[in-house]
């Protein structure tokens, strides 16, 4: 079914803002069906972030480790960032990996976007690659405490294994690029 049919499926009758925040707003959506039936539907929106998996020279990938208070627990993942009104994704990537990590990337690569949760969330994460890293830091925000650590990819695989790593995007990240590397190895 194409997108133009499945819009025509629904129609938004009414949408109420509930909260609006910096990096989000909650809205009550009353959406009817060609059936008739009306249904509501909670709806985040959310602002795009992007995400970067950084890998060094010598195969180690960084991680962040920081305390997330949403879920009161200090979480490895790989840098990652909200794209700031009229920022170009790319220029957030290369800004994030500086100020979260250390590093400049001399290549970065966007590789693919996905919603973290589209049953109720608008937000998009933009993922990219980053290689060739030279060390440039600009100033952390403010409300981060990150330590830095760089693990090879069958360290990381242990670390999701045994539970360390809880972070959706990261495991994603990792996925990605262990079918990278047997994909290489393949050829």
């Amino acid at each position: 079914m194409e997108d133009a049919q499945r819009h025509a499926l629904r129609n938004i009758i009414k949408s109420d803002n509930i909260y609006s925040g910096a990096i989000l707003d909650l809205d009550i959506d009353h959406v009817l069906f060609p059936s008739g039936c009306e249904k509501v539907r909670e709806v985040v929106r959310h602002k795009p972030a992007v995400t970067i998996l950084p890998e060094h020279s010598d195969g180690t990938v960084s991680l962040v480790r920081q305390y997330r208070h949403a879920v009161d627990e200090d979480l490895y993942e790989i840098p990652a960032g909200l794209v700031e009104y009229g920022e170009d994704p790319k220029e957030t990537a290369v800004r994030e990996l500086q100020e979260e990590i250390g590093y400049k990337p001399g290549r970065i690569e966007k590789i693919f976007e996905f919603y973290t949760s589209p049953g109720y969330s608008t937000e998009k994460i933009i993922f990219f690659y980053a290689t060739d890293l030279e060390p440039s830091k600009l100033t952390e925000d403010d409300d981060e405490y990150i330590k830095v650590h760089n693990f090879t990819v069958p360290e990381i695989k242990a670390m999701i294994d045994s539970g360390e790593i809880k972070d959706g995007k990261t495991i994603m990240a990792y996925c990605w690029l262990a079918a990278k590397k047997a994909e290489e190895n393949a050829v």
